[in-house]
């Protein structure tokens, strides 16, 4: 009888276990997208949350003939704790040059390891660049919340003047284009094969309607979709 009894409490131990995985495992991530113009700058957003809290977070960020750069940025318990950087930046001749930066920070938001490539040499980081990635990734949070809150995300894809083929395979038979654009911007939307990003929000499911609210870039059909960096590894 005690031999019978423990193998009941034993399996029902072992059922337990297997079929209750944690909250965390049952609770699905979100991801948010966004973006902005600023200056000379343009900057896709990426955002992955889970409870309301941060995860891991990515950017993409053109600034003209000043270079580029990607990151990402990941979280535990709310406080940033990894942060990889990856891209190009003017030297002193005017030429864009390879650099990276890698830091990681501890639970009081010191850090605690960092590594800056610049072209080939190692440099150390300033104390204002360790902030500026936390000030940033708070940045980043704080902007794509408010544009979610308004149900606008980022699109990218081609735009033939008539049908939006979105970089995530969806297609939109209409666009609104609730901006006021230059002459030329229009003419260029109206008549030519393009590829267009924009922050706007579905305004009608059913019959695939996009309306744009704030126009990010409009080139040739030959650019490519913008990837999510996906910098740190898991």
């Amino acid at each position: 009888m005690k031999r019978i009894l423990s193998t009941l409490l034993l399996s029902t131990f072992l059922f337990g276990c297997s079929s209750n995985p944690s909250d965390e495992q049952r609770i699905k991530s979100v991801t948010l997208t966004g973006g902005q113009i600023q200056g000379d700058a343009t900057s896709y957003y990426w955002y992955t949350r889970r409870l309301q809290q941060p995860i891991v977070a990515s950017d993409y960020v053109t600034m003209g003939d000043y270079g580029w750069y990607k990151t990402t940025y990941r979280w535990e318990k709310e406080t940033l704790v990894e942060a990889v950087r990856e891209g190009e930046m003017l030297d002193s001749e005017s030429e864009l040059i390879p650099y990276s930066m890698h830091i990681r920070y501890n639970g009081n938001g010191e850090a605690v390891y960092q590594r800056y490539d610049k072209d080939g040499r190692i440099l150390p980081l300033m104390p204002a660049q360790l902030i500026q990635f936390q000030d940033q990734s708070k940045y980043l949070v704080t902007k794509v919340e408010a544009l979610n809150k308004d149900d606008i995300k980022l699109f990218q894809g081609e735009w033939d003047g008539e049908t939006f083929y979105s970089c995530d395979g969806k297609q939109y038979d209409q666009l609104e284009f609730n901006q006021i654009l230059p002459n030329f911007v229009v003419a260029r939307l109206s008549g030519l094969d393009s590829f267009i990003s924009f922050l706007g929000q579905e305004t009608r499911r059913d019959k695939n309607e996009l309306k744009m609210s704030e126009l990010l870039l409009l080139t040739d059909d030959s650019y490519s979709c913008v990837e999510r960096p996906e910098l740190i590894e898991d």
